[in-house]
C-alpha cells in the first residue's frame, strides 16, 4: 500500500508547480514630446510572482508588477509631474497577469497574453518576448506598447507641443 503511494505521488510530480525567485528586472518606458526629446522613465524594482511547469516555458503563469512612483528618467521635475499625471498615489501599482505563452516563428520567441492593470483600467496587453535560458537563469525580454488615453491618462501639453499618447513598453526579467 505505501509503495503505491509513493508511486501514485512521484507520478503527480510534474503537475506542480515551480515558482521561479526574480533575480533582477526591470520595465522601462519610452515617450516622445513633438519638436523637444524622447522621454525614457525606467523602474528597476521589478517583482514577480511566476510559476512554471516541466521547464515548459508555455506553462510559465503569474503576474508582474511595479511601484508606479519608482519610475524615474533624467528629469525629476518631469517625474514629479508624471506622477501626478498617472496618479501614483491613488494608484500606486501596475500589475500585468499572464494568461498564456505561445510559441512564435522566431528563435526562441513567443507571445506573452495577459491583462494590465493599470490607473485603475485592466485590458488585454500581447507583448512580443524572448524567452531564454542563459547560464541557469530563464531570460524573459518582452516588448509591447499602450496607449495612455486607453487607460483614462491625458498626456500633457505645452502650448501646442503634447507628449505623444503611445507608450513603448520593455521589461526584462532574469529568473
Amino acid at each position: 500500500m505505501m509503495k503505491r503511494i509513493f508511486i501514485m505521488l512521484l507520478l503527480a510530480l510534474p503537475l506542480f508547480a515551480i515558482n521561479l525567485e526574480l533575480k533582477s528586472g526591470y520595465v522601462a518606458a519610452h515617450t516622445e514630446m513633438m519638436m523637444d526629446s524622447t522621454i525614457d522613465p525606467i523602474n528597476n524594482h521589478l517583482k514577480a510572482d511566476i510559476t512554471i511547469e516541466n521547464n515548459d516555458i508555455t506553462t510559465i503563469k503569474g503576474k508582474f508588477w511595479v511601484e508606479t512612483t519608482l519610475f524615474t528618467s533624467d528629469k525629476s521635475d518631469r517625474d514629479k509631474s508624471m506622477y501626478e499625471e498617472i496618479e501614483a498615489e491613488k494608484f500606486a501599482f501596475a500589475t500585468y497577469t499572464i494568461s498564456s505563452i505561445v510559441k512564435s516563428e522566431k528563435e526562441d520567441g513567443y507571445v506573452i497574453n495577459g491583462t494590465l492593470d493599470f490607473h485603475g483600467e485592466k485590458r488585454e496587453l500581447s507583448a512580443d518576448a524572448k524567452i531564454t535560458t542563459v547560464n541557469g537563469s530563464l531570460v524573459i525580454e518582452a516588448t509591447s506598447m499602450i496607449m495612455m488615453s486607453d487607460y483614462g491618462i491625458e498626456m500633457p501639453c505645452l502650448m501646442f507641443m503634447c507628449v505623444r499618447d503611445q507608450v513603448d513598453l520593455i521589461v526584462q526579467a532574469k529568473f
